[in-house]
């Protein structure tokens, strides 16, 4: 489990990234906060530019799921933004059971951080 306190009056963004050693796939990881989630954006590089995957319904429920997959030749590999929080409101933010596979579907023990962003 990741955890990541803000104390927030207004907007804030925060980054999640994925470290991951091999090239990565695919992941998901569940991340819950009491903070109001307004919004999700991708990340980079451009394997995950596009937005994750998640339920719209989960913005105001303080718990949301965000999943992405790549079919590129190469997925990218390092430390990896993978998404884009936007919240409102005082965040205590945590990441639990991430998900993540290299290219073929072999599980990767990866590592996820949580960042506000600048």
């Amino acid at each position: 489990m990741i955890a990541l306190l803000l104390l927030l009056q207004d907007f804030t963004a925060v980054d999640v990234y994925i470290d991951c050693p091999k090239p990565l796939a695919a992941w998901q990881v569940e991340i819950r906060t009491a903070a109001t989630i307004v919004g999700v954006e991708g990340g980079e590089p451009k394997a995950y530019a596009e937005p994750p995957f998640y339920d719209p319904k989960a913005l105001q429920g303080g718990r949301i799921v965000l999943a992405a997959f790549t079919t590129d030749a190469a997925p990218p590999s390092g430390r990896i933004r993978v998404a884009r929080l936007h919240l409102q409101g005082q965040a205590h933010l945590t990441s639990h059971e991430l998900v993540a596979a290299a290219p073929g579907g072999t599980r990767l023990d990866v590592k996820v951080e949580l960042v506000r962003a600048k």
